[in-house]
């Protein structure tokens, strides 16, 4: 079975309002083909410069790449065979789900820049077909380019949708994280748990009356002595001997870390990734009195602004010890390069 390759990380929303240009310039039906070498008049252009153009999302379309040529050599499906080309126009900085799910054939996909440019490229996403999430920004100009793994071709369908966006802003009754701003050659000492030294973890405690709470955090990265830097955020969470569940939504591509193993020389945790204002969920089964903590910052060590928000609900939440924050080992093992 040949490497999967899945480029995914999230953003990019409604287009602007630009004509539709429907020239293709297909090549002639070619005698011998794989797939049913359908034109139905309305898939996607030959070329770069005869892209057809995605005038708003959410956007559908389908159509046989077979009767094409090979314009396009995707650098994550071995492709040699024949591509079509979509143009978008991003209207605002937003999440946006490109997908060949549901296609005929082996597919191949690739996102590129306005100046042709690979960004992203995905091989097999779901089953054989493709699909690619990414960050787009606003203004920016992209080509989506339809192709297939090695020599495969076929009918496609082609669905280009906006993720429903989730909500960073702090509701009422959420817990402000009051930590001081990073910037450079910041030192957490506010919570950056096993990070910090001495260590250092932040408390969340339930809402009165209830088993949940709203935290609103924020984070960032930043350079600290040359060296790039994110601001991790380590909270200390009680059991209630059922099911705790975290769930993040962040300004930013977030990392999630669920550790029921606390200890920081050798933890135990579940982690997760998200992209930008898109919802990122995880569970494990906490022991009444017992705690586990919550991890949350960037999933990368650049481009994240200070002081970009999150909001992290926890539901299954307890009290235990008055909610103090037990101490713990100061030595630090193995994935110290996940959470530093």
């Amino acid at each position: 079975m040949r490497l999967l390759l899945a480029v995914i990380l999230i953003i990019g929303i409604a287009g602007v309002a630009l004509a539709d240009n429907r020239t293709t310039g297909l090549a002639p039906d070619k005698a011998t083909y794989q797939g049913d070498n359908g034109r139905d008049g309305r898939e996607g252009g030959e070329s770069w410069s005869s892209a057809v153009i995605i005038s708003s999302l959410p956007y559908s379309d389908t159509g046989a790449t077979c009767d094409n040529v090979d314009d396009i050599t995707l650098p994550c499906a071995s492709s040699a065979t024949q591509d079509v080309v979509y143009r978008w126009t991003a209207g605002a900085s937003a999440p946006v789900s490109v997908s060949l799910c549901g296609s005929s054939y082996d597919t191949g996909l690739g996102v590129y820049d306005a100046n042709q440019v690979n960004l992203y490229c995905n091989d097999d996403y779901c089953g054989l077909q493709s699909q690619v999430d990414y960050s787009a920004t606003a203004g920016q100009t992209y080509y989506f380019v339809v192709d297939g793994y090695s020599s495969n071709c076929g009918s496609y369908t082609l669905n280009v949708t906006m993720p429903e966006v989730c909500d960073t802003s702090c509701p009422p009754g959420g817990q402000p994280e009051n930590e001081p701003p990073c910037g450079p050659n910041y030192v957490d000492n506010w919570n950056g748990g096993c990070n910090s030294t001495p260590q250092v973890f932040g408390i969340i405690c339930p809402e009165e009356g209830s088993m949940m709470a709203l935290f609103c955090g924020m984070s960032g990265t930043y350079d600290n002595g040359g060296i790039s830097t994110r601001d991790t955020d380590w909270m200390v969470c009680w059991g209630t001997g059922g099911v705790m569940t975290f769930t993040v939504c962040a300004s930013f591509p977030v990392q999630l870390i669920f550790i029921y193993g606390t200890n920081c020389s050798s933890p135990t945790y579940d982690y997760t990734t998200g992209n930008p204002f898109t919802e990122v969920t995880l569970s494990h089964t906490i022991a009444n009195g017992a705690f586990a903590w919550a991890w949350v910052g960037a999933s990368t060590f650049t481009g994240v602004p200070c002081e970009s928000p999150y909001l992290l609900t926890v539901d299954g939440l307890g009290t235990g010890a008055g909610c103090e924050v037990p101490t713990q080992s100061k030595t630090w093992g193995g994935i110290k390069n996940m959470y530093k």
